[in-house]
């Protein structure tokens, strides 16, 4: 058994909460598919509590978006002239959640988080434009209620082949999300060393 097997099969509620919250800052390792087969195993063997999951899903949710919230509201016209001038890709996807969130207003939080990226852009926002902060709270706390709720049952539903074909890829998919997790991370540091460089670069010499 690998080091990162180990941990998860002793600390599966810690791993859980690793991935959600770095599916919720943004990076791109999925969660919503980890929450489908924490339910699968709770149906079948009772294992983790699914009241469990679903309130460090709450309690972690909370911390990402309340980051993304007070970036929003400290940083917000910033983030979004510096996303206007990225990707195409990424420049699309945040007009889409901006128009969303235009559109529908605050209850956009409440599903943002079943489309990636959509809640880090929709919680950005809502910091941007002054929600207010019992408002965000509540919306936060029901969009993550619905959707950490619903793939425990998902997972609850097909159980037994779904820990079935976990059984048979369990080596690969721990190994996967271990070097998604690390390629992001390093993706991140990258990028951030990039930006950093380039405004070095553009100021001013004082010689």
């Amino acid at each position: 058994m690998s080091p990162v097997e180990s941990f998860a099969a002793t600390h599966p509620l810690s791993l859980l909460a690793l991935n959600v919250f770095g599916d919720q800052i943004g990076l791109p390792i999925p969660s919503y598919p980890s929450l489908v087969l924490a339910g699968a195993f709770a149906s079948e063997h009772g294992s983790p509590e699914p009241g469990l999951v679903v309130l460090m899903a709450l309690l972690v949710c909370l911390l990402a978006d309340s980051l993304w919230y007070w970036m929003g509201a400290r940083y917000g016209d910033a983030l979004t002239r510096k996303i206007n001038r990225g990707s195409p890709k990424m420049s699309a996807a945040f007009a889409k959640g901006r128009n969303a969130y235009l559109r529908y207003g605050p209850v956009v939080l409440v599903f943002a988080k079943f489309i990636p990226g959509a809640g880090a852009v929709s919680t950005l926002l809502a910091g941007q434009m002054a929600m207010p902060k019992s408002h965000f709270v509540a919306y936060s706390i029901l969009g993550s209620l619905v959707w950490s709720s619903s793939a425990l049952a998902l997972g609850a539903s097909f159980g037994g082949p779904l820990l079935y074909a976990f059984d048979n890829l369990k080596q690969y998919l721990v190994l996967g999300l271990a070097v998604m997790s690390i390629g992001a991370l390093a993706l991140m540091a990258y990028k951030a060393a990039f930006s950093a460089r380039k405004q070095a670069m553009r100021r001013p010499s004082t010689k």
